[in-house]
């Protein structure tokens, strides 16, 4: 019987994709990873724009930050966290007010 590499494609970079993909590479699956946007998909995409000012605006189209609990889960996002790929939140959250153009509301520090 001749040994065979396996090779998966995960459609969808989202949270559960992103997992999928580094759980199966981990453990010595050949893994390509498709999205139809040009960065991570789902809840962890995100927008940029330049303000008027020229101040780099981030906008979360999905989950603005997520928690994890399960130990296998946390894991690969420790992994992440070591690659410079997510970050502890530490950032004030803010909304922005379509009608004055501004953004308000960014007292709010918190700490996930």
């Amino acid at each position: 019987m001749q040994n065979t590499v396996a090779k998966v494609a995960v459609v969808g970079s989202g949270i559960s994709g992103s997992v999928c993909a580094a759980t199966l590479a981990r453990n010595g699956i050949s893994v390509t990873l498709f999205d139809s946007a040009r960065g991570p998909g789902g809840r962890m995409s995100q927008r940029r724009e330049i303000s008027e000012d020229g101040r780099e605006l981030l906008f979360d189209h999905g989950a603005p930050y997520f928690t994890v609990t399960n130990p296998d889960v946390l894991s690969v996002v420790t992994e992440w966290e070591s690659r410079g790929l997510v970050a502890e939140w530490k950032s004030n959250f803010g909304s922005f007010d379509c009608f004055t153009n501004k953004i308000v509301n960014t007292e709010h520090q918190f700490s996930v």
